[in-house]
C-alpha cells in the first residue's frame, strides 16, 4: 500500500500540515525538525505524487481563494458567487486553476489562509475578507484581498470607493428632499461598512445636517441579523425618518416587511437605497433602488492582479478601485 503524508506524520508525532511544512522547507518549522521529518519519509519510502513534485518550485498554476470558515457561510449570498465568477472567466483564459479553502467552523482568515498555504497547492492567493495577512502565514505567497485591509498602503487590493458610494446613496435621499436618514447594517468588523457609514456621515454633515448615533443601526454584514426592537423603535414616532441607507439589499428586504406590518409603506412613508443591487431586490417590492458595486468585475481584477504578482513577484502594493452605479428603481420618492 502506497505511504501517504498521514502515514509520515503518524510516524513523526506531527501533523500532516507539519510534514507538508517540513517537506517545502518551510522556515517556521526548525532544520532539526526537517531533517527529521525528512529522513523518516525517505525511510518510509514516501513520494509526492507528481502535481505535488511540481509545486515544489510553485508552479502548480493554482490560485488559493479564501474564506474564513465563517465566512464561507456566506456563499449563498448572490455576492460572492458573482466574484467567483470574474475570478473563475480570468483564471480560466490564463490556464490557471482556482481552489477554494474555506477553513472550518470558528477558523479566523489567518487560520484559513495557513491551512491553504499548508497544502502546497497554491502559487498566490485572494482572500474574500479584507483583512492584514501576516507575511508569516502565506509562507511568502503574493496576496491580494478583497477590499483594503487597514494597512492598505502596504498592500495588494481591489475594492470599491466605499466611502464615496456611503455617501453617493445618501446624497440620492438628500437631494429628494430627506432630511433625517437612518443607516442600517453597520459592522464594525467589515472595513466596507465603516467606509460606507464614513460616507453617510461626511453627506450628512455637507448638508448641514446633524449625525445622529440613534440612526445607525448596527446589524451582522451579510448575516442580515439585526436588533429588530431598536430599529422598530425608530420608525414608531412621528419624527421617524423618512430615508433609510440599507448597507446590502436583504437588509432592505428585511425593513420592508417590518414597516408593512408597521402600517407603514415603501416609499410612500419610508425610502430606501441599498447595496449589492442583487436578484431578490430587483423583484422585490418595490423593486430596490440599489447600488451596483460590480462583484464580477472585483473578481477579475483580483485574479488580474494576482496572477501579475506570481509573474513579477517585484510589482509595488497596488490598490485595484472598481467604479460603481446606482440603479434606480421604485423604492425611493421625492418629498414635496
Amino acid at each position: 500500500m502506497k505511504v501517504t503524508i498521514k502515514d509520515v506524520a503518524k510516524a513523526a508525532g506531527v501533523s500532516p500540515s507539519t510534514v507538508s511544512r517540513a517537506l517545502h522547507d518551510n522556515p517556521r518549522i526548525s532544520e532539526e525538525m526537517r531533517k527529521q521529518i525528512k529522513k523518516i519519509a525517505q525511510e518510509m519510502d514516501f513520494h509526492p505524487n507528481q502535481m505535488a513534485r511540481s509545486l515544489v518550485s510553485r508552479r502548480s498554476h493554482i490560485i488559493g481563494v479564501v474564506f474564513s470558515g465563517e465566512g464561507g457561510d456566506n456563499l449563498n449570498h448572490s455576492f460572492y458567487p458573482s466574484v467567483l465568477q470574474g475570478l473563475g472567466h480570468v483564471a480560466g483564459a490564463r490556464r490557471y486553476h482556482v481552489l477554494l479553502g474555506t477553513g472550518t467552523e470558528g477558523d479566523t482568515t489567518q487560520e484559513a489562509v495557513r491551512q491553504l498555504t499548508d497544502s502546497g497547492y497554491a502559487e498566490g492567493l485572494i482572500v474574500l475578507t479584507a483583512e492584514d495577512v501576516p507575511a508569516d502565514d502565506a509562507a511568502g505567497l503574493p496576496v491580494v484581498t478583497l477590499g483594503h485591509p487597514i494597512n492598505a498602503e502596504n498592500a495588494y487590493y481591489v475594492d470599491n470607493d466605499n466611502i464615496a458610494a456611503g455617501k453617493a446613496a445618501t446624497q440620492y435621499l438628500l437631494d429628494r428632499g430627506h432630511r433625517r436618514i437612518a443607516l442600517l447594517g453597520y459592522d464594525k468588523q467589515f472595513m466596507v461598512t465603516v467606509d460606507r457609514r464614513k460616507g453617510y456621515q461626511q453627506a450628512l454633515e455637507q448638508a448641514g445636517l446633524p449625525f445622529n448615533r440613534e440612526d445607525v443601526v448596527s446589524s451582522r454584514y451579510l448575516y442580515n441579523t439585526t436588533d429588530e426592537r431598536q430599529l422598530r423603535r425608530l420608525f414608531e414616532g412621528d419624527d421617524r425618518p423618512t430615508g433609510v441607507v440599507c448597507l446590502d439589499d436583504a437588509q432592505a428586504i428585511t425593513l420592508c416587511h417590518m414597516l408593512n406590518d408597521m402600517g407603514l409603506t415603501v416609499p410612500g412613508d419610508v425610502s430606501l437605497i441599498s447595496f449589492n443591487d442583487t436578484p431578490a431586490g430587483r423583484i422585490n417590492n418595490p423593486p430596490l433602488t440599489s447600488i451596483n458595486v460590480d462583484p464580477y468585475q472585483l473578481g477579475q481584477k483580483a485574479m488580474e492582479l494576482v496572477i501579475k504578482l506570481v509573474k513579477h513577484p517585484e510589482t509595488p502594493p497596488t490598490g485595484v478601485i472598481i467604479p460603481f452605479s446606482i440603479m434606480e428603481r421604485d423604492s425611493v420618492r421625492t418629498l414635496d
